[in-house]
Order: structure tokens, then sequence, then C-alpha cells
């Protein structure tokens, strides 16, 4: 098969090794809007959900996760954002139900994967949004790949230039802990188990010492980085700072929100992404 992009909708994937379609049967992903496949993309094996609009107007939205945690972790806002968008979730390889072949892949690897896997399928001009780490990848890929991104949504980034070592980034974590809803524990710690403890700690050391300030001037494209009121872990003092070190960017801080507000204040980041799609004015949120 050969994609030429999201055309109508309808995605069709360039040339590759293999590919596997099955219907979602994982909790929360209904079938038959949305499915899972699997295709293999250089040294890794990628697996993600995907729901399809075939009439939707706006660009594709791409949900990436962040440490540790799968894109299970981003079913709340799909689910609010499913029928008007084409969806793509996929788990980053090393996490979820995606492999690695060569194994642990830092930062800058799982950038240049992103950027290989949305090939497959044509992604370009996407939307695309992430959590925490996750948001270090995407400002990577942006910089690195501009025509893949036509803008981001930066959810609680890291790291707050703040943070120079694991202990602080722990206790931030574990302050939050009791401010995040139980649900998300539930998929967190099951992420956790098959991603392995070593390898998360070696990533956050590896995410603190991303020199992410020296690349936000060669991010070009529209960007809304999202705070939580009640984030540890993202104060907003550096979401405001990061935001204003982009050159398109803006802040926007969802009142009462933790720091994985993709879970726990899904409808509010959902209205903020379809805004930042153009649906709907974004506003500043205080």
């Amino acid at each position: 098969m050969v994609r030429e992009g999201i055309r109508g909708g309808a995605p069709v994937v360039r040339p590759f090794r293999s590919w596997r379609w099955s219907p979602s049967k994982e909790r929360g992903w209904r079938y038959p809007r949305w499915t899972h496949q699997e295709v293999n993309c250089g040294d890794a094996a990628w697996f993600a959900r995907i729901a399809l609009a075939p009439t939707s107007p706006h660009p594709p939205v791409v949900l990436v996760h962040g440490l540790v945690v799968s894109g299970s972790y981003f079913q709340p806002v799909a689910e609010c954002l499913e029928g008007d968008f084409n969806l793509f979730v996929p788990d980053l390889p090393g996490t979820g139900r995606s492999r690695s072949r060569s194994g642990f892949r830092d930062i800058e690897a799982s950038a240049e994967g992103l950027g290989h896997w949305m090939d497959l399928y044509g992604l370009t001009d996407a939307m695309l949004v992430s959590n925490s780490v996750g948001c270090q990848v995407l400002t990577m890929l942006a910089a690195k790949r501009p025509e893949l991104v036509r803008s981001l949504v930066l959810v609680s980034p890291t790291m707050d230039p703040d943070v120079s070592s694991i202990f602080r980034m722990v206790l931030r974590g574990l302050i939050d802990i009791p401010r995040e809803d139980i649900g998300l524990w539930k998929v967190w710690l099951a992420d956790l188990i098959a991603t392995g403890p070593r390898c998360g700690l070696r990533l956050l050391r590896m995410s603190i010492d991303d020199p992410q300030l020296e690349r936000l001037t060669r991010v070009n494209v529209q960007v809304v980085v999202v705070g939580g009121e009640r984030d540890p872990i993202v104060p907003e003092r550096w979401v405001r700072s990061m935001a204003e070190r982009l050159p398109s960017g803006r802040a926007v801080v969802i009142p009462m929100a933790p720091h994985a507000m993709n879970f726990t204040s899904p409808r509010r980041l959902a209205w903020i992404i379809r805004a930042a799609a153009g649906a709907w004015p974004v506003t500043s949120g205080g």
C-alpha cells in the first residue's frame, strides 16, 4: 500500500515491511470508531489507536504521551474529540504496546522515530498534543521536522529549569499524586510495570539534562502552552515563561487542574485543543 497523506480523512500507509489492523479491544477505545494498527518502522514496532472523521475540515491530531505512561492515558481527551478530528494515539517505542528493537530511546531518538512514523501515515501539517516529557519530544520534532507540524499544544510541559535533580522532580511528583484522579494511577502503574522503573528513571535523568531552552526559538509554529493551577511539577511561572520564549507561543492555565490534566480535566483540555485547531478562540485562562 502507498499513502500520499490524509486525503478525505482516509489515511493510506506508505510502503513498510509489515502492517496489521485489528478492532480496538482496549477499555474505553470503542470499536468501530477506534481501531488498532501496528506497523514496523525502522527498528521499532509501533502500536497506535486510530479514529477517523472523513469529513473533518481540521488538521489531523496526534496525541503523544509522556514519561513511562502509554497513549492509553489520553483516552478521556480522545473521547471528547472523536468524530470531529482524524485522531492518532501512538505508544512511543519502549512504552505501552510499542517495541524498540535497539533498546532504550532518548528524547532525540523518540522525536526522530515519531517523525518516521508520521511519514508512514502521510501526516504532514498536523496538530500535535502532548503532556509532560512528551512535550520535549514534540519541541524537538517541530525544530527538526517543521513540515510535519502545523501547531503544538504542550500540556504541563517539562522541564522547569529550576529542577536540577531527580530527587526534586520526584518530590514534586509525590506532591502531585493526591491531586490526580485515582483512575490515572490505575493506568500509570500498569504502564510503569510494562516500561520498567529503571528505564523510567533513565529517561527522567535525560529529560532533566535536555537543553530544550536552546531550541525553543527554532519552534516556528503556533504553540499553546497549557498549565494547571495546582500542578507542582510544572508551575504556572514556567508555563508562562516557556510561552514567552516561543516565537508564536501563548499560555493558558486551567483553574484547579493538576499535572495530568489530560486525564483529570479532559473536557477543558479538549476545548483548548479545539480552539487551537481554529474552531473557537483561545482565552488566556487568567
